[in-house]
């Protein structure tokens, strides 16, 4: 199945209603490079629901340069404790595909994968202290020791593509980092067997991400287009995502006018 078939289910699989309001926290666009060349972009949004006030998390990736031919995105949500609630999940390319559709309750996951058309139903416990991963910041701002320099952070967190439950690590480094007129926090996050190096603002926006492994990097930029520029997207698939067309201007460098 083609990947423009699929993100033309987006709709049913990430039910966002065009009309629903909510309180953005973050919102931006991030250029994906990999050995210095622009590979990709992605978008990516934290927001609390008005009705709920659930926090959600919409993300989109697209990389289509230097050999790759990916798409993904993902939808989660949780309590405004950040309680896992649900994750729908949507993977494509290299003749691959993958969904998810899970939803969370009592300490249990319940719903299903379908992976190349193989389908496979989730039923699995979860640790009470288990938290969707996409909200890590978030939960570390809400923890005893807050977000901060020399500190470091154990936790259990439920992967959006997997989903599976494991362990990971946070190492906050003890001095922060200078990036134009940002002062960033330089974070070692050990988790799902990789190793990955962001800086992050005091307020848990991600600034910019290395995986050291696959050479890729995501740096957050000022503007939408130097993040797509050169980048095939289908009209109107970020709107059946997101709900409506991502402007990337609530984060540090549109708050602070830079």
């Amino acid at each position: 199945m083609k990947i423009l078939k699929l993100l033309s289910l987006i709709a049913i699989l990430i039910a966002v209603s065009l009309n629903a309001k909510a309180e953005i926290l973050f919102e931006g666009y991030y250029k994906v490079t990999q050995a210095k060349k622009h590979i990709g972009f992605a978008v990516l949004r934290h927001e609390i629901e008005d009705k709920t006030n659930n926090f959600k998390t919409t993300s989109f990736v697209r990389l289509a340069n230097g050999g790759h031919d990916f798409t993904e995105s993902f939808q989660a949500i949780s309590t405004g404790d950040l309680a896992p609630l649900s994750i729908n999940y949507l993977a494509a390319g290299e003749r691959k595909t993958k969904t998810i559709d899970a939803k969370f309750k009592d300490q249990k996951m319940t719903g299903t994968t379908v992976e190349d058309g193989k389908k496979i139903k989730i039923n699995e416990k979860i640790p009470k202290r288990a938290f969707l991963s996409s909200a890590l910041y978030y939960l570390m701002l809400k923890s005893k020791d807050g977000l901060k320099t020399g500190t470091k952070f154990d936790y259990i967190a439920i992967t959006e593509e997997g989903p599976v439950a494991m362990k990971g690590t946070v190492s906050v480094d003890k001095k922060m980092i200078t990036q134009g007129s940002l002062q960033l926090l330089k974070i070692t996050n050990l988790f799902a067997g990789s190793d990955y190096i962001n800086l992050v603002t005091n307020r848990g926006e991600a600034v910019s991400a290395n995986t050291p492994a696959t050479g890729i990097e995501t740096e957050l930029v000022k503007a939408k287009e130097e993040a797509l520029e050169g980048i095939k997207l289908a009209s109107g698939t970020l709107e059946k995502i997101f709900g409506d067309l991502p402007a990337g201007k609530v984060n540090v460098y549109q708050s602070k006018g830079k």
